[in-house]
């Protein structure tokens, strides 16, 4: 059965539990695993997003702080590829919904008519495009990670260790680093230290010794390569759309 991860934010615990398990089972009808999280603030939503990947969001719009249009907004601007789709008792403002490219509107008043038929619609328009994914072949099993899903390889003496989104634990890795960067180099991969290799869109900066992680870890420089690696990082965000000022 094929997984999607989805967030919701409201900030009603009450409506959170409902919408929640009702878009489970919508998914389950379709033949989809549904791994929901949820949060009660855009603010908490937006932290997580740094660490976490979701396919798609259903976003309430009155909400404390940050209403979910203003949030969208954000989103879109900072080029994320996450769908949206509003669940709202806030008819006068689907309008203004609709200049932020959401999947869909549902009405609060009228949520178990509404969300069957825009989780549909959305089903319909879903991008079909195959995740990227690196194949670990170890001795007991084999896995597979998705690329985007990869914040970091950590080299060690046994195996290489890798760190993703998802994974509570490393997992162990039976290359070496060279054949790791000669295969992942290409796809966005950056050898910042030898001991490291990192995905360039995990990285929110480069300091002088530092990598800083949009998850708030550091991961160590070669001292002798910052200005090749800077170089790399900021050719890559050029590549990804990411206009640098």
């Amino acid at each position: 059965m094929d997984k999607l991860y989805l967030a919701i934010c409201d900030d009603d615990a009450g409506i959170l539990s409902v919408v929640s398990g009702a878009i489970i089972s919508t998914f389950r009808k379709h033949g989809i695993t549904a791994e929901v999280e949820l949060f009660r603030r855009p603010r908490d939503l937006e932290r997580r997003m740094q660490e976490q990947e979701f396919e798609l969001l259903f976003l309430d719009i009155d909400m404390p702080g940050m209403d979910g249009i203003t949030f969208a907004k954000k989103l879109r601007a900072s080029n994320s590829r996450t769908d949206i789709i509003f669940v709202s008792s806030r008819e006068d403002k689907v309008f203004d919904a609709l200049r932020t490219n959401p999947g869909g509107f549902i009405r609060k008043s009228r949520f178990l008519e509404d969300a069957p038929a825009v989780i549909a619609q959305w089903m319909k328009n879903r991008p079909r495009e195959e995740r990227a994914q690196l194949v670990i072949q170890n001795r007991d099993k084999t896995v597979a990670v998705p690329l985007d899903t990869i914040l970091y390889i950590e080299g060690n003496d046994k195996a290489q260790l890798l760190h993703a989104a998802n994974q509570p634990e490393p997992i162990p890795v039976r290359r070496s680093m060279a054949d790791l960067e000669e295969a992942l180099s290409p796809k966005g991969f950056l050898r910042i230290h030898k001991g490291y290799l990192v995905n360039y869109k995990f990285i929110r900066r480069l300091e002088n010794t530092d990598a800083v992680l949009t998850n708030g870890e550091r991961i160590p420089l070669s001292r002798r390569r910052v200005q090749e690696i800077r170089t790399r990082y900021l050719e890559l965000m050029q590549d990804g759309r990411t206009v640098i000022l």
